[in-house]
């Protein structure tokens, strides 16, 4: 085999890549020693110490911007010492070990030759400080290095056992290099004192150290000038050119280096016994080369870690070990004394290395280092490192450090002193050094730190502030140390002094730590509070004892619940003992009684035994004879007489009559309390007092509460008492569940001390939380440290401007509804505040706390490599992914291997799969909001198995993409990997995009839909050839509908020819009655057509929008970023704002475009990357969210920046829209001549691309004009209505063209202009007669029924409305569209109701219901329950009870899609409003009073937004009405404010005229209220005109009630609404006319007040 070939074998081979962590030292040494044994040679010892890394790694670790942290430090660190170490490697060094940010090297050689090897030495370094001496980082941190040299003896010391094995070298050269190295200053070497006098000393430039033997060199002779002097000419002008560059120039050696020429430097390596020869050219380390061999192999092993073993056996890069990591740092330092000798050295740390290894490995502690340090020895060990993390890790790492101090100050041979430093906190963990030797280490401030700590407080185990936190001990197992300046560390905190634990420091002290506050009351438990009382009520009077177990995981809120139900039963007036026990006490003997018993008898607070005795005696004077108080000597410390009864007894029968003694003590104490003891993290219970409470339980009506987390969480089985305890009828075992997302919200709130949050960040808290108390804490903190968030005075008249980023972030405060008066109406006078999110702070960024980041990086090393794999690889991927793709980035793998681990996954409950798609459709839906109903798509269990019991979850964002700098500090990745999996993710999905486009063009009848067979489309064509499209509710039509065609190809051709027969048959001077009932003939046709066909069309399959969207497309943006393809990448991102729009999901369109927004920021703008179209659909999604938030100023803004991009100027001013409005007249009238009937589109893709974005941002434009008062804003409306109307014509695509004229029909109405009304009407009825009704045209149909309903409705024709949505839901049924049919059905409710059709609107309800729980669509679940409110404020029955309804609403409010829909919520909102303020429970009237108020202003038209608007006026009337009996003074700026209301909704139902009687209702009954009788009579004759004018008997039948009630009638009315409330009936048919009337006049009757006739509105003082 030639050198080549043994490069790349050697490279790739198990002992070569085991060799290149191990020095030369080991792999040629003997093997066949028992351990210790010690090896004595001579030597030169380099010691570089790089200055630094420390504050490079904390950059590194706290810059969240960086992309790939732990990557790039990475890299950084292996160029730098990888370079330093190939320079020791040439001279022929051995990197013997890797001590954090510096190394050690030696030359062993004979000691005759020692004067030659220093000179090669010292050349290395100058060689070292000259190429490598300053070096500049990225991220601009300064690497500097300084160096030591010594020479003389050494001593290597070789210990462990048959599995592990550590080495180290000792001896005075070992002590004098490190002193020369802490001699030295930056870019400095410095010789020892033996090295000075070893070396030939003609050949160095030094200067003396004032103080000290040791030597400062500056430079380096040339050995033999002459031949070679030119060349050393040439290598000093070099280096003389990097010096000027890198480094000072007071640095004088770095001016007169002449190497050593090259006969001197073979001689001198000559001496080397392991230096590569002649047969190894350009070799740089020996061993590199070395063969197969099965022995040396497994003698290597044993000095690597398992956890780099476990890599290189997976063959895994050993990058991927490379990260940031959170782990706990223990330094062990043992002082000797002085005459301790080599020999007795070796003995006392091989005895040392065993017990530590004994002690740390059973907790998942790594002895990393080994070596010599100050005169002493150092053990630097680690908890946590990959595959290793624990949750308990820093209590395990101060126990351990606790039992080894005490053996080590005991057991071991010539010890001196112990000194341990414990710190912990997030480290760079990874492989540092060079291709052919590097070593696995830990940099970073906390290494750093726990090194200080060691040897500023000698002789202690000290530990930092984090350390004692996250420990969860006991305060008294700690005491605070004094400040001590620390040579390196700047701020080290407060350091602690770890106690340990002691039987003196333990007695009784086991307290709760939790506190209870009464402004911080315990959120979301109140059904468990409720099991307490409920229980303690039937423990009364019982003979035997009750237990009550709570289990949950760390961060369920265990302990605030037993604090609080211990304060219940204190407040009770019953004796209650509350104790907490920790993580060690498992295992002291009988602790948990002696502690609980120490507790109950009152010596827990004694300091003394004399005042513990007193205490007991005092206690026990009436309960026991004196002769057994000696019998509680051991157990509580203290010293009574031994009486001669218990002398006789030997050690069992003492225990057991101890044990008796005690539970005589407690029978006595039952009999005049009840006795309640309350034990948290029960779960430390040692086995004899698990044993003992078993037998008191079974003899003692003891009521016993306890909280623990579970016995297989901690890798341990309950004892058999424990489990008997368990099982027992007796006891009542409670899993808690996760808050839901309300009273997380709620807790939020309470932990900020406001009353609202933002939206954005209610969906981050519930996302990431998964309702765990704890993580939303933690998440808070984190957001509060990182400067996220700002807090602001509530002002509830504030009117906020719009703005883009504020969008989502306006507060909106959690609902909770009081039953007591608690917080009255105008509770506060004290200043109220609320949470905003700070500008330019975006919460996907924010990277995970570390406690957080531990959990999950605690389960992720609980997986096997197999599954590790895979989760990283779906973290790159994304949340969600099918097995297809994981087998095309992973081809390697078999089917087994793939479908085993995912089924480990799936069974661990960290990922959750889906056999169809309408099951992840459904969670995707409500895992981004409602954790309520739905688990998310991706959990991450910290449980391990599965044994039935709920499990805690990690976020999914912890896995997932979105956080990239999670991505590579918890599952660590190279970037080269990384790029390769984002490529290959990438190809992937671009596939399955053509495939999807390609399939709703021309498939064949398939179960599989594309994109959107609801009319959604790409948006733009430029790269991909598709058509740009509208994402609307009303009007979006998509060549994407074509696909239809060809699913229903039977009935296809018969509806043509049925269509087309006569398509002369309407004509513009037809009456519009016989227009649309010819429209009604044509749709019952397709009905018929439809049912004769429908054992033909059963397949046909839903939309998968969701399921694409979020699994192709939103993938596909995020892999595009990721690898640098910002052109496609922006492409993918409006893409999936587009189809987000159109699924309703305002949220997650505003979080793309907010994505889109900033990678458009980074671009270059000479590039030219966006067109001036991609930048106008930008700003026209802006807009469309910004109508759907109603922020009508900013969607102006958006909108007409998109029409200005696209070639199509709005006017703005009034000359300027006069001289436009002739302009576009103009063309429409020649449009119209030139376009006598319709023909197919024929137009080109990038010219329709326009104009159907100019058709979706005109639409859109005239419907925020409609809703300005203003008289000019009507021109502006029809103008834009009118420009719609030329750009759909322009296009020549039919359903544009149909559409337009519908929305220009409506404006017309609007603004008064009924012919033109009329006209375009029955253009739109008569234009869709050409249709063929098939794929689009179908669609079309119904677009058009469903939006002539709509129209009717609010004209107020309401019989053709209901003949319309009923004609219109059934062909929806049909061609299975619930988006289409849930918003048909509404407003076919809406109709039927007012109409005061009940038994009909009763089988609507029935259809809506029967939607809403088939496809699991929230919006239809939301408008079921606003129907049903309606019926209970208005129609006097029932479909569900309002409990049912306010349930809907707690807890679906945080859902993302239902945040969007502010109409929608404005009315449910107002609904329940008027609910409690009816009922006069105005404790509950004010939340969802004050979310309906500040959703006004953002609620843009619609038929929701215009009922919402009308139930908000009447909750603001009634809150008048509550002012004017109660609160007089307040009547005044009530009134002012419900007088601005009413313009308000005026204004706003000026598109919706059948909700003109209501409010004409309204204002007669204000009116009324002020005293102005012939006013409100006026505008309720008024009501009563117009509710005759457009059907609306509803209305009607209470304004005649209202009228009676406040003017005819002669005796006081009964108010049946009042008297019914809250059990209403519900409708049954056929009920008899008295029956009906009676339910007609079951409405609530609007009392008018009686105020002070000389002073009705007083001022406020």
């Amino acid at each position: 085999m030639n050198l080549p070939e043994r490069r790349k074998s050697s490279a790739t081979s198990t002992i070569g890549k085991v060799a290149a962590h191990i020095p030369d030292l080991i792999v040629y040494g003997d093997f066949s020693q028992d351990v210790p044994f010690i090896e004595n040679f001579d030597g030169v010892l380099l010691f570089a110490d790089i200055s630094g890394f420390t504050a490079l790694t904390e950059k590194f670790s706290m810059d969240t911007s960086m992309e790939h942290g732990a990557d790039q430090l990475t890299q950084t660190l292996n160029h730098y010492v990888g370079d330093i170490v190939e320079e020791v490697l040439i001279h022929g060094g051995d990197i013997l070990n890797f001590a954090g940010d510096a190394l050690l090297a030696l030359w062993r050689v004979e000691r005759v030759h020692l004067s030659h090897i220093i000179t090669l030495a010292l050349q290395c370094s100058l060689s070292i400080q000259e190429a490598y001496g300053v070096r500049e980082t990225e991220v601009g941190q300064e690497l500097r290095v300084k160096i030591g040299l010594s020479a003389g003896h050494i001593s290597k010391v070789v210990v462990g056992d048959n599995k592990h094995q550590y080495f180290l070298v000792i001896g005075r050269a070992v002590d004098e290099v490190r002193l020369a190295q802490s001699l030295a200053n930056a870019s400095e070497v410095i010789l020892s004192p033996n090295c000075w006098e070893l070396c030939d000393r003609n050949m160095i430039e030094t200067e003396r150290i004032k103080g000290q033997r040791a030597v400062k060199v500056y430079s380096l002779q040339s050995l033999a000038p002459g031949t070679l002097q030119e060349v050393g000419k040439k290598q000093r002008k070099e280096a003389q050119c990097k010096g000027s560059r890198n480094f000072p120039s007071k640095v004088r050696y770095l001016k007169n280096i002449f190497p050593l020429d090259s006969l001197a430097f073979k001689e001198y390596t000559r001496y080397l016994r392991h230096y590569p020869d002649a047969r190894n050219l350009g070799v740089l380390r020996k061993v590199s080369m070395v063969d197969g061999n099965n022995e040396l192999e497994k003698c290597l092993r044993k000095y690597v870690m398992r956890n780099i073993l476990k890599k290189i056996d997976d063959n895994q890069p050993l990058e991927y070990l490379s990260e940031l990591r959170p782990v706990t740092i223990v330094f062990v330092n043992l002082q000797f004394d002085e005459s301790a000798s080599t020999l007795h050295l070796s003995k006392a740390i091989q005895d040392a290395s065993l017990r530590i290894a004994e002690l740390i490995h059973s907790h998942r502690g790594k002895i990393n280092k080994v070596f010599m340090f100050d005169k002493g020895c150092t053990f630097l060990c680690v908890f946590g490192l990959p595959g290793d993390k624990q949750p308990d890790e820093t209590t395990h790492a101060l126990d351990s450090a606790f039992k080894i101090f005490k053996y080590c100050s005991a057991m071991l041979m010539k010890i001196k002193l112990v000194s341990i430093g414990v710190t912990s906190g997030p480290v760079f963990c990874g492989v540092v050094g060079h291709r052919v030797r590097h070593e696995y280490t830990v940099i970073g401030q906390k290494v750093n730190l726990a090194a200080r700590m060691m040897m500023y407080y000698p002789g202690v185990v000290s530990c930092d502030a984090t350390t004692y936190t996250s420990s969860r001990l006991p305060n008294y197992f700690f005491k605070e140390l004094p400040q001590t300046e620390m040579k390196g560390v700047a701020n080290p905190g407060v350091v602690y002094h770890y106690l340990g634990i002691s039987e003196k420091t333990t007695i009784g002290k086991a307290t709760l730590t939790t506190e209870r506050s009464e402004y911080y009351p315990l959120l979301g438990r109140e059904k468990e509070i409720n099991l307490f009382q409920t229980s303690l009520k039937k423990f009364m009077g019982s003979t035997e004892g009750c237990v009550i177990m709570f289990e949950g995981l760390m961060g369920y809120g265990k302990s605030q619940l037993l604090t609080e139900i211990a304060h219940l039963g204190m407040e009770a007036g019953h004796k209650v003992v509350a104790m907490e026990l920790t993580k060690i006490n498992v295992n002291q003997n009988f602790f948990g009684i002696r502690a609980l018993m120490a507790m109950f008898l009152g010596i827990d607070a004694c300091k003394s035994y004399d005042a513990r005795q007193h205490t007991l005696q005092s206690k026990l004077r009436d309960v026991a004879d004196e002769t057994c108080y000696c019998l509680l000597n051991n157990l509580f410390l203290v010293k009574f007489p031994i009486s001669e009864e218990v002398s006789k007894m030997d050690s069992e029968e003492r225990k057991i009559k101890m044990e008796k003694f005690l539970m005589e003590i407690l029978q006595t104490a039952v009999k005049k309390d009840l006795l309640i003891f309350v034990i948290d993290e029960a779960q430390f219970i040692d086995s004899a007092s698990w044993e003992y409470l078993e037998n008191l339980l079974s003899k003692v009506p003891i009521f016993m509460i306890m909280a623990l987390s579970p016995f297989h969480y901690r890798a341990r089985q309950p004892c058999p008492s424990a489990v008997n305890i368990i099982k027992s009828p007796q006891t009542t075992y409670v899993q808690l569940r996760e808050l839901k997302p309300s009273v997380i919200l709620q807790k939020a709130c309470q932990d900020l001390g406001v009353v609202s949050i933002p939206r954005e960040l209610e969906t981050f808290l519930i996302q990431r939380s998964h309702g765990i108390p704890y993580y939303c804490e933690e998440l808070l903190r984190n957001l509060y440290l990182h400067n996220a968030l700002m807090f602001h005075v509530l002002d509830e008249e504030e009117e906020i401007e719009d703005e883009w980023e504020r969008l989502f972030t306006n507060p909106v405060k959690g609902m909770t509804f009081k039953t007591s008066s608690s917080i009255s109406l105008e509770s506060a006078e004290k200043e109220l505040y609320i949470c905003t999110i700070c500008q330019n702070v975006k919460l996907q960024n924010i990277t995970l706390p570390p406690s957080l980041k531990g959990i999950a990086l605690a389960e992720i090393d609980n997986m096997s490599p197999s599954e590790q794999m895979v989760v990283k690889c779906a973290a790159v991927i994304g949340q969600n992914f099918t097995t297809e793709l994981l087998f095309h980035i992973l081809p390697e793998w078999t089917k087994n291997k793939m479908i085993q681990t995912l089924a480990a996954l799936v069974e661990a409950n960290i990922f959750k799969c889906f056999h169809q798609g309408r099951e992840f459709q459904i969670a995707v839906e409500h895992g981004l909001s409602s954790l309520d109903i739905y688990d998310p798509v991706r959990k991450m269990n910290l449980t391990g198995k599965e044994t039935g019991i709920d499990r805690k979850v990690v976020p999914a964002e912890m896995c997932s993409e979105e956080n990239n700098t999670e991505l590579n500090e918890e599952i660590p990745e190279s970037r080269n990997k990384l790029n390769t999996i984002f490529s290959g993710v990438q190809s992937y999905l671009d596939t399955a995009a053509v495939v999807m486009r390609t399939i709703s063009r021309h498939s064949p009848s398939r179960i599989f839909r594309p994109l959107d067979e609801d009319i959604h489309m790409p948006i733009f064509s430029r790269r991909h050839g598709s058509v740009a499209q509208n994402a609307t509710e009303d009007h979006h039509i998509s060549a994407f509908s074509r696909g239809l065609g060809s699913i229903i190809p039977h009935i296809a051709e018969d509806i043509g020819r049925l269509l087309k027969k006569d398509g002369t048959l309407l004509e513009e001077n037809l009456r519009a009655e016989a227009a649309q009932k010819e429209f009604l003939d044509r749709m019952d046709e397709i009905i018929r057509l439809f049912g004769q066909g429908r054992g033909k069309i059963t397949y046909m399959a839903s939309c998968e929008c969701e399921q694409i969207v979020a699994s192709v497309f939103m993938p596909l943006a995020r892999h595009c970023m990721a690898i640098g393809d910002e052109d496609r990448a922006l492409y993918y991102l409006l893409e999936c704002a587009a189809a987000y729009l159109r699924l309703s999901n305002n949220y997650m369109a505003f979080m793309n475009l907010n994505i889109a927004e900033s990678l458009i920021k980074s671009l270059d703008p000479r590039r030219n990357v966006i067109s001036p179209f991609e930048e106008a659909t930008f700003y026209s999604l802006k807009g469309e969210v910004c109508y759907n938030m109603g922020q009508m100023k900013l969607a102006k803004k958006m909108f007409k920046k998109a029409l200005s991009l696209l070639g199509r100027k709005f006017p703005l001013t009034s000359i300027g829209v006069f001289f436009k409005t002739v302009t576009e007249m103009s063309k429409h009238a020649s449009q119209q001549k030139n376009q006598p009937c319709p023909h197919p589109s024929k137009t080109g893709e990038k010219k329709l691309a326009c104009l159907y974005q100019q058709n979706h941002c005109l639409s859109l434009l005239w419907q925020i004009f409609s809703q300005d008062s203003a008289n000019t804003s009507r021109k502006f409306s029809q103008l834009a209505a009118l420009m719609s109307v030329n750009s759909a014509e322009e296009s020549e695509d039919e359903h544009q063209i149909i559409s337009s004229y519908i929305e220009y029909a409506l404006c017309c109405q609007t603004i008064g202009c009924q012919d033109d009304w009329m006209k375009y009407e029955l253009m739109a009825i008569q234009r869709s007669s050409h249709l063929k009704l098939v794929g689009g045209g179908l669609l079309t149909t119904i677009k058009l029924a469903q939006s002539l309903a709509y129209i009717k409705h609010c004209l107020g024709n309401l019989p053709l409305s209901i003949e319309l949505g009923y004609r219109a839901h059934e062909i929806c049924l049909h061609l299975k569209k619930p988006n289409q049919d849930y918003m048909i059905l509404s407003v076919l409710f809406q109709s039927l109701f007012l109409s005061m059709r009940n038994q009909e609107c009763k089988q609507v309800l029935q259809w809506l219901e029967k939607l809403a729980i088939r496809e699991e669509k929230i919006l239809a679940q939301a408008c079921l329950f606003s129907s049903c409110l309606d019926l209970l404020l208005y129609a006097g029955w029932t479909y569900k009870p309002f409990k049912e309804c306010l349930e809907f609403v707690q807890q679906n409010e945080t859902n993302c899609i239902l945040m969007s829909q502010s109409g929608i919520m404005l009315g449910l909102y107002s609904s329940l409003a008027i609910w409690f303020a009816r009922l006069q429970q105005w404790d509950n009237f004010r939340e969802p009073f004050e979310k309906a108020r500040r959703l006004m202003r953002r609620t843009s038209a619609s038929l929701f937004a215009a009922y919402g608007c009308c139930s908000f006026l009447e909750c603001h009337i009634l809150r008048l009405h509550n002012h004017a009996e109660i609160k007089p003074q307040k009547v005044r700026e009530t009134r002012t404010r419900v007088l601005k209301t009413l313009e308000e909704v005026f204004s706003r139902c000026s598109t919706s005229p059948i909700y003109y009687a209501r409010i004409y209702h309204l204002k007669a009954y204000v009116f009324l209220m002020l005293g102005h009788e012939e006013q409100s009579q006026f505008y309720l004759e008024k009501g009563l005109e117009v509710s005759d004018m457009y059907g609306n008997f509803l209305e009607r039948s209470w304004l005649e009630i209202s009228d009676e009630w406040w003017f005819t009638a002669r005796e006081p009315m009964e108010d049946l609404w009042l008297k019914t409330a809250p059990d209403f009936p519900t409708w049954e048919g056929d009920l008899s006319e008295a029956e009906i009337r009676k339910f007609h006049r079951t409405k609530y009757l609007m009392r008018a007040p009686a105020l002070d006739v000389d002073n009705p509105f007083p001022e406020e003082k």
